[in-house]
């Protein structure tokens, strides 16, 4: 098994290879799989996030009127989550993610959140998960009550049938990917 970094490098290459439409086609067919996330249709806090470039679109601003969606922004070392009902909400922020703009959203305590879905570079089926490196999300679920539905998103080309871990990385109930 590769260390860490190097397997961050090599998905990034192959992410980097997947074309716009490919993305976009398996991002359609992920969001297609959500209605049938257990808690969803019950679920009235979510909390997203905005996607990166190679990343997943689970466009979260399309579940607005349905539920109350959060999105975060990173504030030093830790998200931090908003309301976000308008995608006129968001600003370039961090990384190059579009971020809600705090004078624009108001501030939401993640843990009222019934759902938390989570970006990662790599999944497994048994859920452990593989970030950027940073450990936003490790933090940020480390402090989340356990009876929140945290659910991983990738593509197929994400799900590795093995991932090295450490005590601090924090895993996810749920894989949601598209098929194969």
């Amino acid at each position: 098994m590769p260390p860490k970094t190097e397997l961050r490098r090599l998905i990034r290459a192959q992410l980097a290879r997947m074309s716009p439409a490919a993305v976009g086609a398996a991002s359609e067919s992920i969001r297609q799989s959500i209605p049938s996330l257990p808690r969803w249709q019950d679920a009235q806090v979510v909390a997203a996030y905005a996607a990166l470039p190679g990343e997943p679109d689970l466009r979260p601003l399309e579940w607005v009127g349905e539920k109350t969606v959060l999105l975060p922004h990173v504030n030093g070392e830790d998200l931090v989550f908003h309301a976000v009902s308008d995608a006129a909400q968001l600003k370039s922020g961090a990384f190059g993610v579009m971020e809600p703009d705090p004078a624009k959203c108001p501030a939401f305590d993640p843990r009222d959140a019934e759902i938390i879905f989570i970006p990662g570079l790599a999944f497994t089926a048994e859920g452990l998960r593989l970030g950027r490196g940073r450990g936003f999300y490790d933090r940020l679920l480390a402090a989340l009550p356990s009876d929140i539905l945290r659910v991983g998103v990738c593509f197929a080309e994400q799900l590795m049938a093995e991932l090295p871990s450490e005590p601090h990385d924090e895993e996810v109930d749920v894989v949601l990917s598209q098929p194969a």
